[in-house]
């Protein structure tokens, strides 16, 4: 017996409901999710579980298969996804979806597998994996809970595909099926109300895209930020309408909410936009200074990413300014706090390549330049990859090479071409 099925049955034994269980413990929605074995509890969720149930500890998990290695790495996957380590996430769970040998459920692990993929873009592989849950969820024994997670992004894959209708379509029928749930936590309901409305509004429905907006208002209660970004768009709506005293009550109120939910992060998001903005009218010491005062701040809390974006800005403006060693001190600090698939590190790899030709590496040079344009490629920075092919093509061209220069810029341009082609816009 698996965990999840453990607690499934004292709890009925108990005649407790899921609500009953969780309450001061954790969210309903977790309970399901363990009950299901699609969520482990930690060992302080775990020991509240078993005093709520009036059972021993070590009859509550007597005998019951952990499977701890594809545990941890579920575990790690779950942490990529909320980290928005997005590609990193999709490498573990493929890994994950090809092993059988584990108890973790394949709809879960396709279901945290999908959910990247929608993030990223990646349509094709986000429908394929839904194909798959949906055939589960077309079982006499679906997860009611799974089935409104799987309509939820549906909906999410035909708005990526601009096809609003079809989205509207999979969105209401996730939320009408929710209805028939009752202990499913008001934060997932009002995410289902906020997608509702916002493709109401795409479709030109905005009296219905206001209701639903009022409806998600009503359950947004403790999330500061969320209510003040509900409030704005409730301005909109309502500026659309004409109904200008509305759009100027909800105005007002988001100004007020966003304003006293303003954190130390956003402060200093906004001020190292505002160090790289003037940047060419300042010092660039003193620009440099104030981004490292920034980068410690985020390493003082943990937040190696920020750090590392910081870091990358300070290569880069220490390379434009000729401070070589320091640009390549200062990228190889990026480089160990950045994930290696981070948009941030196509800037990184072209600071390293001008270093690296600089000092007369070529090999090496050459190297970070092809990564650069990898990355660049692979997030569709058109602006930063037609700088860095342009610097390779003349780099090649020095050097005699006008071929390979050449067949380099035919590649920039059949990718642009491409890339246009799938917005509806022809050459």
């Amino acid at each position: 017996m698996s965990l999840g099925q453990r607690v499934r049955v004292i709890r009925l034994k108990k005649g407790m409901t899921q609500i009953e269980l969780a309450s001061g413990i954790c969210t309903p929605s977790l309970i399901s999710q363990i009950e299901s074995d699609r969520a482990r509890p930690s060992y302080k969720t775990l020991v509240a579980l078993a005093t709520r149930l009036d059972v021993p500890l070590e009859d509550l998990i007597k005998e019951v298969d952990f499977d701890l290695e594809f545990s941890s790495k579920y575990k790690m996957a779950l942490s990529m996804v909320r980290s928005k380590e997005y590609y990193a996430a999709i490498q573990l769970l493929n890994a994950l979806v090809a092993v059988d040998q584990h108890r973790m459920p394949k709809e879960i692990l396709l279901l945290e597998l999908t959910r990247c993929h929608v993030e990223l873009g990646n349509v094709l592989e986000a429908e394929n994996s839904l194909a798959h849950m949906c055939q589960t969820c077309n079982t006499e024994k679906r997860d009611d809970f799974l089935f409104v997670e799987v309509l939820l992004l549906l909906g999410k894959v035909a708005e990526l595909k601009n096809e609003y209708p079809i989205a509207l379509f999979h969105t209401s029928r996730a939320w009408n099926e929710l209805q028939k749930e009752g202990e499913i936590d008001i934060d997932f309901r009002a995410k289902i109300l906020m997608q509702l409305a916002n493709l109401h509004e795409r479709v030109g429905k905005i009296e219905e895209a206001a209701e639903y907006y009022e409806k998600a208002l009503l359950l947004n209660q403790g999330n500061g930020t969320e209510r003040g970004k509900t409030f704005l768009r409730l301005a909109e709506v309502y500026d659309r309408q004409k109904k200008y005293e509305l759009a100027e009550e909800y105005a007002t109120k988001a100004t007020v909410l966003m304003e006293e939910q303003a954190n130390v992060e956003q402060h200093r998001e906004m001020l190292h936009r505002l160090i790289m903005l003037q940047g060419e009218k300042s010092d660039w010491n003193v620009s440099v200074q104030k981004l490292l005062n920034l980068s410690e701040q985020h390493e003082q809390i943990g937040d190696k990413s920020k750090a590392g974006k910081i870091f990358a800005d300070i290569a880069l403006i220490c390379s434009e300014n000729g401070a070589i060693d320091e640009s390549w001190a200062y990228a190889e600090k990026a480089r160990m706090s950045l994930s290696d698939t981070s948009p941030k590190m196509g800037q990184v790899h072209r600071v390293l390549s001008f270093v690296y030709f600089h000092r007369g590496d070529e090999e090496k040079g050459n190297r970070h330049l092809d990564n650069a344009i990898k990355i660049f490629e692979r997030h569709g920075k058109f602006a930063e990859l037609v700088e860095v092919t342009l610097h390779m093509c003349r780099y090649l061209s020095d050097k005699g090479e006008h071929r390979e220069a050449f067949e380099r810029m035919e590649r920039l341009h059949t990718y642009m071409a491409g890339q246009l082609e799938q917005r509806g816009i022809v050459l």
